[in-house]
């Protein structure tokens, strides 16, 4: 359907035109020239009072200038250029401390223009109230994104990604806090990469991610903070099943990582070859963390009692010793682990231990003298390991998948615990297959996502903190406070809005670590986190500058896309009312006082 302005203008025009040829016909002189001049006239003026012309919007457009603005910007007819702390000098701009200043000093703006990488998070947090035009720049090379390894558990592995622009070739490189090499990845044609190690001692550490171009040279050097998490307590484990070459590995893995550990392997007539310290009365269950426990072991009463310690905090992992039932199904449902299939096992892709044997042997660290070099090395086969095709639903978190995406092992949430399957069959191979090491990290993997939550206090983080940036530091109660790695403490103040959450702001100014400290009754508690230095992440913070303005500018009123609805509106009608009554009036005493008839 046609716009009114346009059927308007048709039907308007067409009865302007037909009355003007009207008096052409009856006949040609000045007078009836001068009539049709009127008649178009009055039509012309009768579509300008029904849609008075567009007039600009009161007040200037205001230009701002950010990061990365040439210096020869200039203000045209109509503009004001300013300039936020972080734009280059730039001549005629007017200098302002924030955003909100400038609107503030010129309350008339109509609209914004954004120039440069954009808006710091400084000029973000509030809306504008003007349309707002934003083109981000483009990325620039380097690290553009990167995703931290979360808090690991001594022992286990850590997993860290990201991606870097104009670098498709190159290679992403993790080095160690000593400076040795212990991943290596090529940068993907999207500019993606994952990398991971083994973490050691627990703790804070930096380690490094270097990037390097194709050619082979240093891109840049960037610090990737690691958290090592270190139990207060062992691990409380209890190990239920029957005698086999599994539960012989997983307590020789158990001892290894120094959990403590009670094991019950019922051989049948009475037998147990267990060190008789497994018990799955309430009692021993309340104290314990976890329980792997055996498919084939879950009996009614066994089943039920797991369920409830469950429910109240317990972590327990079954592990499948066969394919499954129908039967065993629905013993898992009642532990809360709902999964379908897993009645056939099939081959489990295994990736690579390391990029090249140098990395290899950094990860599995400093071997015994008696132990020769030409054993389990990176040329050595891979095991031939299989899995238990199950299929968890949308509750169900993996814990472990292959090098193919498939699931080995998960868990799902039941009330305050966390009821995990353990799918891979026969799984201690690895160890015979001399992959020690990576049978070890899916155990701890596995047992550290299910085990009961600790108690210890523990404030949460953003995973990159970096100086000179607002943080948000929460889990926090009463009056903590930070100290810095100077000594300096900086009171906190918990906003109110953030209700059970605790959190309160804070600006580190120095890198390194810095300590929370959170009074209580039972005296201060501490945690620690890491700042590193901001300008070693120009690129990224560049590249997420600019997304994150091209976002705001969108949600800004009326957006990009109808700035000129917001900086334009109709004019005043009654100036074209008064021509077209003119116009009309004359033309009608015109007709009555010449009486043209046809000729």
């Amino acid at each position: 359907m046609p716009a009114p302005e346009t059927l308007a203008a048709v039907l308007i025009g067409a009865g302007a035109a037909l009355a003007a040829i009207r008096w052409l016909v009856m006949r040609r002189d000045l007078r009836t020239a001068a009539l049709a001049l009127l008649t178009l006239a009055s039509g012309a003026l009768l579509y300008l009072t029904l849609f008075p012309p567009m007039l600009p919007l009161g007040g200037e457009r205001l230009i701002i200038a950010t990061a990365e603005t040439p210096a020869t910007t200039k203000a045209g007819v109509g503009e004001r250029l300013i300039a936020l702390p972080e734009a280059p000098p730039i001549s005629g701009a007017e200098r302002v401390p924030d955003l909100a200043t400038a609107l503030r000093r010129h309350p008339r703006g109509s609209a914004l223009t954004i120039l440069g990488r954009g808006l710091t998070s400084r000029d973000r947090e509030q809306a504008a109230g003007l349309p707002t035009r934003f083109t981000p720049l483009p990325a620039p090379r380097g690290l553009v994104r990167l995703d931290p390894p979360a808090d690991t558990p001594a022992g286990a592995v850590f997993v860290l990604g990201g991606a870097a622009h104009g670098l498709a070739g190159g290679w992403a490189e993790l080095l160690d806090p000593s400076g040795a090499r212990v991943d290596r990845r090529v940068i993907g044609d999207d500019g993606g990469f994952t990398l991971g190690a083994a973490a050691r001692a627990p703790g804070l550490t930096l380690f490094t991610l270097r990037l390097r171009s194709n050619d082979g040279s240093t891109v840049s050097e960037t610090p990737v903070p690691l958290r090592t998490l270190a139990e207060p307590e062992p691990v409380r484990l209890l190990l239920i099943g029957a005698p086999s070459p599994e539960n012989k590995y997983l307590r020789r893995w158990a001892e290894d990582a120094g959990l403590d550990v009670a094991i019950s392997l019922a051989a049948g007539g009475g037998v147990d070859l267990g060190d008789g310290g497994a018990r799955l009365d309430p009692g021993a269950l309340a104290k314990a963390d976890v329980v792997i426990i055996d498919d084939s072991a879950l009996g009614g009463g066994t089943r039920a009692a797991l369920a409830r310690a469950v429910a109240g905090g317990l972590g327990v992992v079954v592990r499948m010793t066969g394919p499954a039932t129908g039967a065993a199904r629905q013993n898992w449902r009642a532990l809360g682990i709902d999964v379908g299939g897993g009645g056939d096992a099939v081959p489990l892709a295994l990736a690579p231990l390391a990029e090249d044997a140098e990395t290899l042997a950094v990860r599995r660290g400093p071997a015994a003298g008696e132990v020769p070099a030409s054993l389990n090395t990176l040329e050595d086969p891979m095991p031939d390991l299989a899995r238990f095709a199950v299929r968890g639903g949308g509750d169900f978190v993996p814990a472990l998948r292959d090098a193919e995406g498939a699931v080995l092992a998960g868990w799902q949430q039941r009330g305050q615990g966390r009821a995990g399957l353990w799918a891979v069959a026969g799984s201690f191979a690895l160890v015979l297959g001399g992959q020690q090491e990576r049978y070890y990290q899916w155990w701890s993997t596995m047992v550290s996502a299910v085990a009961r939550p600790t108690r210890a206090f523990r404030a949460e983080t953003a995973p990159l903190v970096m100086t000179g940036e607002r943080t948000a530091l929460c889990g926090l109660t009463g009056a903590p406070r930070v100290r810095a790695p100077d000594g300096r403490e900086t009171a906190l103040a918990i906003d109110p809005r953030a209700g059970p959450r605790g959190c309160a702001a804070y600006w580190p100014e120095r890198t390194g670590v810095h300590t929370i400290i959170q009074p209580g009754e039972q005296g201060e508690r501490t945690w620690d986190f890491a700042v590193v230095p901001a300008q070693r992440f120009g690129a990224m913070r560049a590249a997420q500058t600019g997304e994150a303005t091209a976002r705001w500018a969108a949600t800004q009123r009326s957006g990009t896309a109808t700035s000129a609805q917001d900086t334009e509106r109709r004019g005043p009608a009654w100036p074209w009312l008064l021509g077209w009554l003119a116009a009309s009036s004359a033309l009608w005493l015109a007709e009555r006082r010449w009486r043209i008839s046809p000729a």
